[in-house]
Formats: C-alpha cells, sequence, structure tokens
C-alpha cells in the first residue's frame, strides 16, 4: 500500500496521494484496485474521520485510465465482464464512504482515473490548460466499465454525459465547472485548501452555484419523464449511427448502458455495463483500434530535445495554412513572425489567428489570459526582413516549384546561417528546392495537413542533402506543436497522397465505366472511409487534386495518369465547396446536394451506365492503395507498415477499426490480394499489377506485420 498509495493525516480528514512507482503518468495496471481496495478498507477503519482527499503525486496527471495492455490481453467476453465488476465495486466502495471524499485533479483525469472521480462526493481542479476530463473507451471500442455510463447521467445530464461518452471528447475545467461535473475550479497552489473546504462546508463557494442556462433548463424538463428521455437518447444514437456507423459498436452500447440504468437503476444499469464491455472488448474492431492507439504512442515517443531552442519562428506566406500554422506555433510559446507581400492576405491570418484562439478559448482549452497571450508572440510584415534573430522559418507559399525555389533562397539569404529552413508542400521536391540554398543540409520538409489546427499528422520530408540533426530537431519540432510526426523519404507525393491519389483517380475511371458517382461514394462510406472519393475531391478541391496528379505523373510516369474526368471538372473551374460545385452542389454552409446537370457536364467522358456490386467498387479504390503502399515500402518512402498505417489513419481518415490500411491487407491475406489486383489489371489496366513485395508475400504465406 506505501507504494502506490501514500496515506497522511491531518486533523480528521485524510489525505490519498496516488503515485505509481516508476511511471510518469498514474494508471489502473493490474494490483492497482487491489491496493486501493486496501486503502479504501483501512479508511473505513478510521476513528473520527471526517472525510478524504484522493491527489496525484505527478505533476500533470491525476490518472490516465486503465492499463491498455490489460484490455489488449482479453480474449474472453467472461474475463472482460469480470474485469469491469472488478473496477465497479471497489469504486462502490469508495463511493458508499460514509464521509465526504473529493477528487483534487491537477492534470489528465481519463477513463478509469474519471470513474473514480465520479464515485467521489465532490471534484475540484486546477485551471491549468493541462487539466481535462474525458472517457475514451469508445476511441478504443469499448465502454466505460468501471460505473461511469451510470454515474455520469446522474451527475451533468443525459445531452452532455451522452455527448462525452459516445465521443470521447475531453472537457475542460470552465466548461466542467459550467455543466456540474466539478464543484470548483482553483489555481494549483489552492487545490488542497479548496478540497479541504469542501469537507469542512459540504458547499461550492458562495456565488459560485448558478441557475442553469435555458438550453439545460431544457434538457432537465425532458429528462424528468421517460418519454423526454428517450427522445434524448434515440438523438444521440441517431448521432453516433451518422459519425461512426455499424462498423464502430461500441457507442451504441454505451447509449443502451446508459438508458438500461435510467429504466431500470443503477444495478441493472451496472450488470448491462460489464456484460457489454466484455461483448466488446474481444472484438477485431477494439483489437484494432487498440493497434491504432499503440502506434500513436509509439511515433509520439519521440525526444523533444532536438527543438530545444527553437522560439522564435518565421513563416512566409499568410493563408490559410500559415495562420493556421502561426496560431498554432504562438499557442505553444513559439514567437512567430509572418510575412507576406499582401496585406490583405495579412488580414486574413489574422483573422486565422483570432479564429483559432476563440475556437480552443470557447473549448476550455484556454484560459483568458491566453487569449491575449497567443496573439500577441505574432508579429506581420509585407516584406522580408527581421529574420536574424530566427531559428526556424518555414514556407507556405503557392504550391508551384518555381515560387518555392524563388522563396526558399530569399530566406536563406536573410535567415542566420543556422537556421533550419522548411518548406509546407504538400507533393513537391524538397530537394529540387534546396539546390537554391547554400547549405541544403539545413533544408527539411513539413506536409501539415488542412485544417491545421484538427488534422493530427505532419509528414517530416527528408530531403537528398537534409542532414540527420536537421531531419530530428523538424520531427522534434513538429512533436512539441503537439503534431504525430512521421518521417518519409522525398518522393513526388510522400506517403499520404502518394496513397490517396490512386483511391481518387481510381473512383473518376470507374465513372468513366458507367458506374454512378453517387453509388461510388456510398459504397466508400459504407466501407468506413469518411467521405467517398468525389465528396473528398469537392473537399480538397479538383484543381487542386489536378495538380497534384499532374505532380505526381512526372514524378512516377504514365501509371499516374489523371482520369480525363478530372481535367474536365478542372477546366470548367467545377473545384468543388470553395466554387460551390464541383462533382454536387453545395449552399453557403457546405451542405451538399445533387448536380442534375454533371452528367450532361460530363457525358462526354462517361460511358453508359453500368452496375457493380459494393465489394468490387472497394477493391478498385482500396486495393489500389495497398498496391501502391507496397511499392512505397519497396521504395523506402517509409520505414514500415506501422507508418503506412498512422499516416493514412490520421491523414486520409482510413477507417481505425481496421487497424490501418496494410492491417486491412493481412486481414484478407496476400494471396488473395495479389489475385484480386491481378484480376483488376485484367480488367482495369497495368495499374493493378501487383507489386513485388505483394508477390513475394503470397508466395511465402506472409503479411506486411510479421506477428
Amino acid at each position: 500500500m506505501a507504494d502506490t498509495f501514500r496515506l497522511r493525516r491531518e486533523g480528521g480528514i485524510v489525505t490519498v496521494t496516488f503515485d505509481l512507482p516508476g511511471e510518469k503518468v498514474n494508471i489502473l495496471r493490474a494490483g492497482v484496485l487491489d491496493e486501493f481496495d486496501k486503502v479504501l478498507a483501512a479508511l473505513e477503519e478510521e476513528a473520527d474521520l471526517k472525510g478524504v482527499i484522493i491527489v496525484s503525486g505527478k505533476e500533470a496527471n491525476f490518472i490516465a485510465g486503465a492499463d491498455i495492455s490489460v484490455i489488449e490481453a482479453v480474449t474472453d467476453p467472461e474475463e472482460g465482464r469480470r474485469l469491469a465488476e472488478r473496477g465497479q465495486a471497489v469504486f462502490g466502495r469508495l463511493e458508499a464512504l460514509s464521509v465526504p471524499v473529493v477528487a483534487a485533479v491537477n492534470g489528465s483525469c481519463l477513463g478509469g482515473g474519471m470513474e473514480l472521480a465520479l464515485a467521489c462526493t465532490h471534484r475540484v481542479a486546477t485551471g491549468a490548460g493541462g487539466t481535462f476530463f474525458g472517457l475514451p473507451e469508445t476511441l478504443l471500442g469499448i465502454l466505460p466499465g468501471f460505473g461511469g455510463t451510470q454515474r455520469l447521467p446522474a451527475l451533468v445530464g443525459l445531452p452532455e454525459s451522452l455527448r462525452m461518452i459516445t465521443t470521447g471528447a475531453r472537457v475542460y475545467p470552465r466548461k466542467a465547472l459550467r455543466m456540474g461535473l466539478v464543484d470548483e475550479v482553483v489555481a494549483g497552489e489552492y487545490l488542497l485548501d479548496a478540497a479541504r473546504r469542501l469537507i469542512e462546508t459540504g458547499k461550492r463557494p458562495r456565488g459560485r452555484k448558478k441557475q442553469p442556462p435555458a438550453d439545460r433548463m431544457v434538457s432537465l424538463l425532458l429528462e424528468s419523464n421517460r418519454y423526454g428521455r428517450g427522445l434524448i437518447l434515440e438523438k444521440a444514437r441517431k448521432e453516433v449511427r451518422r459519425k461512426a456507423g455499424e462498423h464502430y459498436p461500441a457507442p451504441l452500447s454505451a447509449v443502451d448502458a446508459v438508458e438500461e440504468g435510467l429504466t431500470h437503476g443503477r444495478k441493472k444499469g451496472l450488470e448491462l455495463e460489464a456484460l457489454l464491455l466484455g461483448d466488446l472488448v474481444v472484438t477485431p474492431a477494439c483489437k484494432n483500434l487498440i493497434r491504432v492507439f499503440r502506434l500513436r504512442e509509439r511515433f509520439n515517443s519521440v525526444d523533444t530535445a532536438p527543438a530545444k531552442g527553437l522560439e522564435r519562428m518565421g513563416v512566409i506566406g499568410a493563408g490559410v495554412m500559415g495562420g493556421g500554422i502561426a496560431a498554432l506555433a504562438a499557442e505553444e510559446g513559439v514567437r512567430v513572425r509572418i510575412v507576406d507581400l499582401s496585406p490583405t492576405a495579412l488580414g486574413g491570418a489574422l483573422r486565422t489567428v483570432g479564429s483559432a484562439v476563440g475556437k480552443r478559448r470557447s473549448r476550455g482549452a484556454i484560459s483568458s489570459a491566453e487569449v491575449s497571450w497567443i496573439p500577441s508572440r505574432i508579429s506581420y510584415d509585407t516584406e522580408m526582413r527581421g529574420l536574424g534573430g530566427l531559428h526556424i522559418i518555414l514556407e507556405a507559399v503557392a504550391e508551384r516549384m518555381d515560387v518555392k525555389k524563388t522563396v526558399l533562397a530569399a530566406i536563406a539569404a536573410a535567415a542566420p546561417k543556422n537556421a533550419l529552413i522548411v518548406s509546407n508542400t504538400s507533393s513537391l521536391s524538397i530537394t529540387e528546392m534546396a539546390a537554391e540554398v547554400k547549405n541544403p543540409s539545413r533544408v527539411a520538409g513539413m506536409h501539415f495537413f488542412n485544417p491545421v489546427d484538427r488534422m493530427p499528422l505532419v509528414e517530416v520530408i527528408r530531403g537528398g542533402k537534409t542532414s540527420e540533426e536537421t531531419a530530428l530537431a523538424v520531427t522534434a519540432f513538429a512533436r512539441r506543436l503537439g503534431k504525430v510526426p512521421v518521417v518519409v523519404r522525398d518522393r513526388p507525393g510522400f506517403l499520404v497522397n502518394r496513397l490517396l491519389l490512386p483511391f481518387l483517380n481510381e473512383g473518376a475511371r470507374l465513372l468513366e465505366d458507367g458506374v454512378p458517382m453517387e453509388k461510388i461514394d456510398a459504397a466508400l462510406e459504407s466501407f468506413g472511409m469518411p467521405l467517398g472519393p468525389f465528396a473528398l475531391l469537392d473537399m480538397v478541391g479538383i484543381d487542386i487534386a489536378s495538380h497534384a496528379a499532374a505532380n505526381l505523373r512526372e514524378g512516377l510516369g504514365e501509371r499516374f495518369q489523371p482520369s480525363p474526368v478530372l481535367t474536365a471538372m478542372s477546366d470548367g473551374k467545377r473545384y468543388g465547396r470553395k466554387s460551390g460545385r464541383g462533382f454536387y452542389l453545395y449552399n453557403r454552409r457546405g451542405e451538399k446536394r445533387r448536380d442534375a446537370d454533371i452528367e450532361s457536364f460530363l457525358s462526354s467522358h462517361v460511358k453508359d451506365r453500368s452496375e457493380k456490386p459494393d465489394g468490387e467498387i472497394v477493391d478498385r479504390l482500396v486495393l489500389a492503395m495497398v498496391n501502391e503502399a507496397a511499392l512505397c515500402l519497396e521504395e523506402r518512402v517509409v520505414d514500415s507498415a506501422e507508418a503506412v498505417d498512422l499516416g493514412m489513419v490520421l491523414g486520409a481518415g482510413f477507417p481505425a477499426f481496421t487497424g490501418g490500411l496494410l492491417r486491412y491487407a493481412d486481414s484478407r491475406g496476400a494471396a488473395e490480394v495479389a489475385d484480386r489486383l491481378e484480376a483488376l489489371a485484367a480488367e482495369a489496366g497495368s495499374f493493378f499489377e501487383p507489386s513485388g513485395m505483394i508477390r513475394k508475400l503470397a508466395d511465402s504465406g506472409g503479411g506486411f506485420y510479421r506477428e
């Protein structure tokens, strides 16, 4: 007990400090629940006990949740049910203590850690940006199994609890206070004082308890009767089906557990919660989502020391990407100088920064003070001057080689000799750009994905002359900005765009063959892609996709010949959402509807209507990506199947429940993939000829993963 939990009594209040030895964060790994149960038994025997405070011994973490390896290892639903019941029993014992218990939260409070906090009488939290609450279990293919589906609705109401449980969304302290999840938010140095005061008074600080807002009052009225609760639950189910679909069973199961408790009482709700967790934990979706989680952990665990000293940044180009990158860096404490020849563009960057800060503030992720501090870290100029004191300079100008070469040469002339020079490019050669720089070893690429504030991936591109030190520093800097870095070799399209272009192009070629585009989009969305190829083309911008396809064709040959459909759309200025018309029509809110004129517009490029089964449509697009991924591994664009899968999940939205593109290929088997590619090559062209790696894996019975 002394190893993990320290007990200290002052007067009648016992402070229990959870400090897992040898770990940076507290996790509920094997044995910890048993130790905590012994702590609770000891507290039950304490004489004249007035209250208990539970606090973390870690600097910026309360409890990060359960041990993922335990969940990973479960293969029997009954074992999963027993694990849930054990956690429920321990937290039930905590809730049943005869004195007030306060969770004093500083740092991340996630999963089982939040369920522990919910079992306490009160919760207080620090207002620091590193403190947040969340139930991310559904993101791992399971549900909160230690009572979270029962206690959270009782505390904060149905709408907010269902949103947190089904999406895994984080809630920051100020919002947690407004919704009733915590009783008080204080500065870190007053955390224990606030906890003691709650025990002694049993009340929030005077003036803090406010009347619920109007929308909360409506929710309370709905929740007070079973018909109203039914409406809220059905709305949650519809939203889950819309966003997650049938491939992710956990969110719907979580709604079922919530409903069971509301309808038949806490005991029945806990029973179903445990039963459902046992069923979910053995599903392929759960195991694959955990694999993706592990990949993200692995690629996030880069050493950030090489980025030390990169405190002043230049951003050349004040477009949407430049403004987004500047806002991201400023939020992380970096001083940024944005340069653009156009005052109008600089005004746009200013608005982009303001919007990014406003979004973060509305979620409670930053404080009121930071709302002022972040913009103050950014300066603006219409001339390339004042670069002499910068440590890293990133260009985010138009995606044209001639423009980027000119800008990089100007940066190199104005910047310190040891400053890192980075290009934000989606497909152009870093090696060719760096030829304009006297010392090309300090030049690398950082391919941010749009929108910058939401897309977690950054491709770090090593040019032919990029030094090891530069690559390490840029990778570390990407991690400092909160991104997941994947290092790629300088080849046309790098990784994600090189794999995504066949997906888009083959969709267009299927349309040429007469397959209706709505059917193609629907088949891929049913497979699990967030968007079908035509909806995605409209979102990316058809002109941008056509330009990228041309770059890939120039670098990789006729295999990447763009479909005439894409060329016709671009030439006809049907660019997609940004122009209001692409393959679909869009209103000002970006809502999509069918375009009755699209068939006549493309009539000269499209054959008579043809029907294909969804499986064939999916194979045509997805196996094109698998084959190209194998070629990327052969060419050492990336070093591993893991890099391919993480890049495609985070950068292209490939369905995480499959484990990633190459996990999906392995699930079908190399022999089947090779056979289907050969059949597609006979039907649709030599682009589908299986790569040497796939043929080799088919012959040996192996897979992209060696396990």
